[in-house]
């Protein structure tokens, strides 16, 4: 997998914070916003698929496409790397300060 700096995400998605109340995407175990749909999300951070429901970032749901081919999931697949980047943005500036 390539791993995505910080500095090189795109400014739309460094800047992008979620904004619906309880949303906490920076703990593992939880999925903001109805599973990525955050109101005003990035193109770029983008990871399910609107048609089947499928999580790209968890890989999780039902394939109803040939994921090697079909052109949305291979974009959707493309921006994990993103996503993941993001939420090491949030988990850092969600972390207290080391003193």
């Amino acid at each position: 997998m390539i791993e995505t700096a910080l500095d090189q995400l795109p400014p739309a998605v460094r800047t992008f914070r979620p904004t619906c109340p309880g949303c906490v995407p920076t703990r593992p175990d939880t999925r903001p916003c109805s599973f990525y749909d955050c109101p005003g999300l990035p193109q770029a951070l983008e990871v399910t698929c609107e048609l089947c429901m499928y999580d790209f970032a968890a890989d999780d749901g039902q394939v109803k496409c040939d994921h090697s081919t079909c052109p949305t999931a291979l974009r959707l697949r493309a921006n994990v790397p993103i996503y993941r980047a993001w939420l090491d943005l949030l988990r850092a500036a969600a972390a207290p300060a080391d003193r």
